[in-house]
C-alpha cells in the first residue's frame, strides 16, 4: 500500500483485525449479514503520515449516517465558543461567508448564523442534511472534493472561512480534497480544521482508529500535505475535543505571518519521534496491556456478582468493545441518549441499545463510560444524578482505567 499523500510505500504498525463499519447499527435480521473489514494502520517514512492500510468506500460509510452532532451539550458549547472566537479573530461580518465541510446537522453553522454571518453547509449524509435544512441551515448533500469545489467556484461561491470539524481524517482522496479547499478559499481567507491528534495514539487513545478515520495526523505530516495544494499552515492550537485534537489555520502562502506555535509544535513532534516508525510500533504493546487490565477488572467485578452496564455507544466505544472482546459476557446491557441508536444492535458485539431509563430499571453497580472523552459531562448529567446519589460508580477505560 502506498501513501495517499506522497505515494511512498507505507509500513504497518498496528492492527485491530477484522472490524465492522463502526457506526452501522443493526436490526436483528441484519446481524447474520454484517460485513467486517481489515482495520490496520501504517506509517509513511517519507512524509510521516499515519493512515489506514485498507478503507471502506465513503459512499457506504456516510450516505446514511447515524451520528448527530447536536446530541452532545459539550460539543454544542464548543461550537458556540468556536464561532465567537473565529468571528472576532478573522474579522468576519455580514458580508462574509462561512462554508462548513461535513456540516452534519448544523451544530456549528447555527452559531455563525446567529452572529449574522452568511453560511453554507456541505454534507453527504442525506438523512442528516435533511434535518439541517429543516432547521434553516442551508446544506448541500454532496461529498466535498476538487470537482465539487469547481462547481461552487463557477457559481461565484468562495468562502472567507472554510471550516471542518472531524472531516480531515475521513477523506481517502486527501490531496484532491485539499486542492478543492484552495479552489473555494478567498485569496485572503482562512481554512480551519479540527481533528483528533495522532499523539492520542501514543496515550492509549487507540479507539479513534476506525474505518471512517483514514488518517492520524501530526503537524509535520500536515505541513507536507498542504504543500501539495500550495497552501500553508500559519497557526495551530491544541483543543480538548475527542480526547485531544489539533486545530489548524490554513491560508494561501504568505497571506499571514506564521505563528510561533507552528515552529514550537513541529520541534516537539520531532523530539517525541513522530517522524520515526518505532514510536508508532510501541502502540500495540501499550494497548495490549490496557486490554488485559480492563478485562481483568470486569471479570473480577462479575465474579463478585456486580451488575455492569455500558454508557453510550459512540464509534470509539464500539471499537473498544470489539477489539477487547467485551459484549454480553461482561455487560448486562448498553444505553445511549441517541434515539437513532435505540432499538438497534451495536456493530460487531450485537448488544441491543436501550434508552437511559434502563439504568433505573436495572440499577447497575457500574457504568462503563465508552464516551470517555466527555466523562465530566456524563457524570454530571441530571439524568444520572440519582444513580450517583445511590452509590452508582463509573468505570473510565481510556486512556487509563479509573473508577469514579
Amino acid at each position: 500500500m502506498n501513501c495517499r499523500n506522497c505515494k511512498t510505500e507505507i509500513i504497518e504498525f498496528f492492527s485491530l483485525g477484522q472490524m465492522p463499519p463502526i457506526n452501522s447499527f443493526l436490526k436483528e435480521e441484519e446481524i447474520a449479514k454484517e460485513k467486517k473489514y481489515n482495520l490496520s494502520v501504517g506509517f509513511c517514512p517519507k512524509c510521516y503520515l499515519a493512515q489506514l492500510i485498507n478503507t471502506i468506500s465513503p459512499e457506504d460509510l456516510f450516505r446514511d449516517y447515524i451520528y448527530f452532532s447536536s446530541t452532545s451539550k459539550y460539543f454544542l458549547d464548543h461550537c458556540r465558543e468556536v464561532a465567537n472566537d473565529l468571528t472576532k479573530r478573522l474579522n468576519l461580518g455580514k458580508e462574509s461567508l462561512v462554508l462548513e465541510i461535513a456540516s452534519n446537522d448544523g451544530a456549528q453553522l447555527q452559531y455563525f448564523k446567529e452572529l449574522g454571518i452568511k453560511i453554507l453547509g456541505v454534507d453527504p449524509a442525506e438523512n442528516i442534511a435533511k434535518v439541517a435544512n429543516e432547521k434553516g441551515i442551508e446544506t448541500i448533500t454532496e461529498f466535498f472534493n476538487y470537482n465539487f469545489s469547481q462547481k461552487l467556484k463557477k457559481q461565484n461561491i468562495q468562502a472567507d472561512l472554510i471550516f471542518g470539524a472531524n472531516v480531515l481524517a475521513h477523506v481517502p482522496e486527501i490531496v484532491d480534497f485539499v486542492k478543492g479547499v484552495k479552489e473555494v478559499l478567498m485569496p485572503e481567507g482562512t481554512a480551519v480544521f479540527e481533528f483528533p491528534y495522532v499523539k492520542g495514539l501514543m496515550e492509549n487513545k487507540f479507539d479513534t482508529i476506525y474505518h471512517e478515520h483514514v488518517f492520524y495526523y501530526s503537524l509535520i505530516a500536515l505541513i507536507n500535505l498542504f504543500k501539495n495544494a500550495n497552501l500553508e499552515i500559519y497557526n495551530v492550537e491544541l483543543t480538548p475535543m475527542q480526547g485531544g485534537s489539533l486545530m489548524i489555520f490554513v491560508s494561501n502562502p504568505g497571506v499571514f505571518k506564521i505563528n510561533e506555535n507552528v515552529k514550537k509544535l513541529t520541534e516537539e513532534e520531532s523530539d517525541a519521534g513522530f517522524n520515526k516508525l518505532e514510536t508508532y510500533q510501541k502502540i500495540s504493546q501499550n494497548v495490549g496491556k490496557l486490554k488485559k487490565d480492563l478485562i481483568d477488572l470486569l471479570s473480577k467485578l462479575k465474579k463478585e456478582g456486580k451488575k455492569i452496564a455500558a454508557y453510550s455507544a459512540p464509534a470509539k466505544g464500539n471499537i473498544l468493545l470489539n477489539y477487547f472482546g467485551i459484549n454480553n459476557n461482561f455487560l448486562d446491557f448498553i444505553v445511549d441518549k441517541s434515539k437513532a441508536k435505540q432499538g438497534l444492535y451495536t456493530p460487531g458485539t450485537y448488544m441491543l441499545v436501550r434508552p437511559l431509563e434502563k439504568i433505573y430499571e436495572e440499577r447497575p453497580d457500574y457504568l462503563l463510560v465508552l464516551c470517555w472523552n466527555i466523562t465530566d459531562e456524563v457524570i454530571n448529567m441530571p439524568e444520572l444524578k440519582e444513580y450517583k446519589e445511590k452509590g452508582g460508580k463509573f468505570i473510565i477505560p481510556v486512556p487509563s482505567i479509573k473508577i469514579i
